[in-house]
């Protein structure tokens, strides 16, 4: 199968030339996504599809985002097979991230997701900077204990704090900053802090957080002029008649360990890209969105209650 182009891309490209940027722009705010099918006719219906065995390579895929840009990857495979992803800036412009994958036919549908922005440290001396995120999330699993088994579904959450230079050595396409960036672990050059959550989901309604932790003492200690990237995305694999619906959302804030002398003197000191001028160009959200989370929502709760 081939998969199709993102749904607005013309627009996205539109406005990138309105407003005289372009995908290889030098700037340091924007998200990256990749969209999966896998097949799992390969393997018996007790058996599991987690995309390491025989036959159960990627299928068709779609990559969206890049450097400047923001919003939506709207991946349809066919057949109800479906996977989502929507990046935008909060307060304090920093990423939420939103998605949500389902896959009612004989296949593995993966959504990964991440959004960055960086920050221009300012002040007279030494700041500590690090991030939490939450996630509300929404699943119909059926299969706790392994998600690459029928109705699983599972979830990866990051957060993450780089040095913003670490983008230098990445082209501005999607396809390429996934390749090298996607979740960099501690270990990596210019990763600074780290925050990650990865279990197999249970089915109905939870929330979830996670905040960066330092990779080394001092490490998420900063000066006036350093520039960080804020990094925060999700990973929401589902299995052969799963879904999961994170569009309700993942968002990051300033980490509240902080303290709230810490945060206000961030705030008025430390400037994002986007306060500091980056052009962000908006791949606008698919309109169906909406009525289809309702639907999951519904479904779920509805399982609860039975």
């Amino acid at each position: 199968m081939t998969a199709r182009l993102p749904q607005f891309a013309g627009l996205a490209l539109a406005a990138a030339a309105l407003c005289g940027t372009s995908a290889a722009s030098a700037q340091t705010v924007g998200s990256v996504s990749l969209a999966t099918q896998r097949l799992c006719s390969s393997v018996g219906a007790g058996e599991v599809c987690d995309g390491t065995g025989p036959g159960q390579a990627v299928a068709s895929r779609q990559y969206a985002g890049g450097v400047g840009v923001a919003g939506a990857n709207d991946f349809d495979a066919g057949g109800g097979n479906q996977a989502h992803s929507e990046v935008s800036f909060g307060g304090f412009d920093l990423p939420v991230v939103r998605g949500w994958t389902a896959a009612p036919g004989d296949v593995r549908m993966n959504i990964n997701v991440f959004g960055f922005q960086s920050y221009l440290i300012g002040g007279t001396g030494p700041t500590p900077f690090s991030v939490a995120g939450s996630l509300h999330i929404v699943d119909s699993s059926s299969n706790a204990a392994d998600s690459g088994l029928p109705g699983g579904a599972s979830l990866t959450g990051y957060v993450g704090i780089w040095d913003a230079s670490i983008l230098a050595g990445y082209g501005s396409d999607p396809e390429s900053l996934f390749g090298g960036l996607f979740y960099a672990p501690c270990g990596t050059a210019g990763v600074r802090g780290v925050g990650l959550i990865s279990l197999n989901m249970v089915g109905g309604e939870q929330t979830y957080s996670v905040s960066t932790a330092a990779c080394s003492a001092g490490s998420l200690t900063f000066s006036p002029g350093d520039e960080l990237l804020v990094v925060a995305g999700m990973q929401l694999p589902v299995n052969r008649g799963g879904f999961a619906d994170a569009s309700h959302t993942f968002t990051t804030q300033l980490d509240p360990a902080l303290g709230a002398d810490v945060q206000a003197q961030i705030l008025a000191d430390t400037q994002s890209a986007i306060a500091r001028g980056a052009v962000v160009t908006v791949v606008p959200e698919p309109s169906t969105w909406g009525l289809f989370s309702l639907g999951l929502l519904g479904l779920a709760l509805g399982r609860r209650r039975h």
